[in-house]
């Protein structure tokens, strides 16, 4: 009903305007809007005027400000006609509102008749229009309305179907269109002063139509000039540091300064870069090899959606990451506020949560990452006994590839912690790694040196589906950052979706030009409402339809928010899933299911090799904390104390355990 009702007001309208436009042709005002009709009633309206200037004023506006709106024609001479009658200054304040008032009220009827529909029937097509609005904003608008490349009532109306605010478009009009206004109607001031043909070469009218031809291209070269100007970063390499730069990353700061073009495309859906302007505008505003302006790069996703839709293929995002390394590396960053992270890393490289097991002639491993076996343990176990049935001899390897770390800029961390893990599974001739986390597929296929990484879902899709795996229905596919690039892997997944009787749905943003889910980079720890804008922009486009991804961080995320599932529940445990009687572990249960599965591997492997990871000494801090010295006893991997609950790990971290959770974690502790 109520939209029933919208479209009959959209159709009164539509009704009524035309009967306006009517009655302008069948009064016949056409016939008076000529150059020969303002010269011949010159006099006569100049009388009226000088007897009633405000009347007069009054007319020619309620009449000026529909010819406008409604785009009929005259507007041109009418301009003129102001300057002839009521002089430059006058007229040029008269016309301006008048002009900006009219153009306004047709991108209001414009968007409340049309964008709606526009934009939802023509979306690819207004794509360019929009990625103007977002990039430039403002002066994007400002730059149509000094350069009439488009006749400004197609400006009205295109600017009514995108997102600009209607005040912005009414300041910016009304400023963009001054210098044109003024000209226009001082011309008409000139006309009226022709006496006789011989007026017609007169000094002023001849200097005010050579300003007619020479503004649009003096104002595109003086825009061309500003964006330049704003491209050309100020900041000098001999500009004094604090910090030594390495050659990479001078390097790369040298070729970005160079080469960027400002062309804003980078810009389109960052919440960062909207923030702080495109590379070049970052690097005219902050000089990246001082440390502290290097902490801005903390607060980029590291996703590598600009370098996607870079037309001059840059890599701000790398950019940003080794900021963020030098950084690191001059000691300026406080590690406090990524504490939580940190810790939650640290227990995945500890010797209560990893394991490493090789059954014999082993030469491929299954690597399931932090958080598909805490928040999905069973459907973690089902995978790698699926993966069995074409690779009996796979094992298995539960441990962090420490990307948190990595993309920190903790390089000497991550390769202290990354290279042992490497260097066992060389030791042990393992060829391939077997990963389910996209994070862990690009620290593999970035360090793992000549160990073949490929994810389970390319492995999957060779050969027959889980026996589960029959649904039906549409799905909207949210492609991970790790793997924008990854084609391979992006037609593998809709390949098993589409194998289950599943069909995909088309999404703005997605495999190269995919969205970060907002966990990316960490920008959470210290940005929090720069890391919502991503999951909100997805929620937008999801619409409430179900997505479907096959990052566990991503359906973490983008699960607060959306309706959003896991591809290893769905090829696993098709109906709870798409009935949504599918549950996922939470914290503290994860770190217990972790602890279980480990258990399982264990007893039902029968590795030929194992190994967890080798103690680190206890941080001295904790020491003094917890009064442990060393972790010889097994009950030291969990201590229960007190009414407030706190879990402590075999390394003497606390983390905190809510409600009555400390009985189910004490019932593990007995049976370990």
């Amino acid at each position: 009903m109520r939209h029933d009702a919208r479209l009959v007001k959209k159709l009164f309208l539509l009704i009524l305007i035309a009967g306006l436009a009517s009655l302008f042709f069948v009064f016949g005002f056409q016939e008076f809007m000529t150059l020969e009709f303002v010269k011949a009633s010159q006099e006569r309206f100049q009388e009226i005027y000088s007897r009633q200037p405000v009347r007069v004023i009054a007319l020619f506006v309620a009449f000026y400000i529909p010819v406008i709106a409604l785009n009929l024609p005259g507007a041109t001479i009418l301009g003129l006609a102001a300057g002839a009658l009521f002089g430059a200054l006058t007229g040029t304040v008269i016309i301006s509102f008048a002009s900006t008032i009219g153009a306004t009220l047709a991108c209001l009827v414009s968007r409340y008749l049309f964008r709606d529909w526009v934009q939802k029937n023509f979306e690819n097509r207004l794509e360019r229009i929009n990625e103007g609005i977002r990039n430039e904003g403002a002066f994007y608008l400002f730059s149509m309305r000094l350069i009439p490349v488009l006749p400004f009532f197609v400006i009205n109306m295109v600017m009514g179907l995108t997102p600009m605010r209607l005040w912005t478009f009414y300041r910016v009009s009304q400023l963009g269109m001054l210098p044109g206004t003024f000209i226009y109607v001082n011309a008409g001031s000139q006309i009226a002063r022709i006496d006789s043909l011989s007026g017609i070469v007169s000094p002023g009218l001849i200097g005010s139509l050579v300003l007619l031809g020479l503004f649009p291209l003096v104002t595109k070269k003086l825009v061309a000039a500003f964006r330049r100007g704003r491209s050309e970063s100020p900041t000098s390499l001999d500009t004094p540091v604090s910090h030594n730069s390495s050659p990479e990353f001078i390097s790369a700061l040298t070729r970005m300064q160079k080469d960027c073009t400002d062309c804003g495309a980078c810009k389109s859906q960052c919440g960062f870069l909207k923030e702080y302007g495109t590379p070049a505008q970052m690097l005219s505003t902050y000089d990246f090899r001082h440390p502290d302006h290097q902490l801005k790069a903390f607060e980029c996703s590291l996703c590598n959606l600009c370098k996607a839709v870079c037309p001059e293929k840059l890599d701000p995002g790398h950019l940003f990451f080794l900021a963020r390394k030098e950084a690191v590396s001059a000691g300026r960053v406080d590690l406090s506020k990524y504490k939580g992270l940190l810790a939650y890393e640290k227990k995945g490289n500890s010797p209560l949560f990893s394991w490493y097991g090789l059954p014999k002639g082993c030469d491929t491993v299954f690597f399931p990452g932090c958080t598909l076996p805490g928040t999905r343990p069973r459907t973690t176990w089902q995978m790698f006994t699926h993966l069995q049935k074409t690779i009996p001899s796979l094992g298995v390897v539960l441990d962090c590839c420490n990307k948190i770390s990595h993309d920190l800029g903790r390089q000497d961390h991550f390769e202290s912690l990354f290279t042992p893990m490497h260097d066992f599974l060389k030791k042990h001739h393992i060829q391939k790694v077997l990963v389910a986390c996209p994070n862990c597929y690009k620290m593999f296929n970035a360090y793992g040196d000549k160990i073949t990484v490929e994810t389970v879902w390319e492995a999957m899709d060779r050969h027959d589906l889980p026996e589960t795996a029959h649904g039906q229905g549409q799905l909207l596919v949210h492609d991970p950052c790790p793997l924008r690039q990854e084609d391979e892997i992006q037609d593998a997944v809709r390949s098993l979706v589409s194998r289950m009787g599943m069909a995909v749905e088309k999404i703005r943003s997605q495999k190269k030009r995919t969205l970060c889910c907002g966990e990316g980079g960490s920008v959470g720890c210290v940005r929090p409402d720069l890391a919502r804008t991503w999951g909100a922009t997805r929620q937008q486009q999801a619409g409430g339809r179900t997505l479907m991804t096959y990052c566990a961080g991503c359906a973490g995320f983008l699960g607060r928010l959306t309706p959003t599932i896991h591809l290893a529940d769905l090829l696993f445990d098709t109906q709870n899933v798409l009935s949504g009687r599918f549950k996922v572990a939470r914290a503290p249960f994860t770190y217990l299911h972790r602890i279980r599965l480990k258990n399982r591997f264990k007893k039902q492997l029968a590795p030929a090799v194992q190994q967890v990871r080798q103690k680190q000494p206890m941080d001295p801090q904790y020491r003094r904390k917890t009064g442990f010295k060393t972790h010889d006893n097994a009950a030291q991997y969990l201590l229960i104390k007190g009414a407030v609950d706190y879990v402590m790990d075999q390394q003497g971290e606390l983390f905190r355990v809510e409600g009555p959770s400390h009985e189910a974690m004490e019932a593990v502790l007995n049976q370990t």
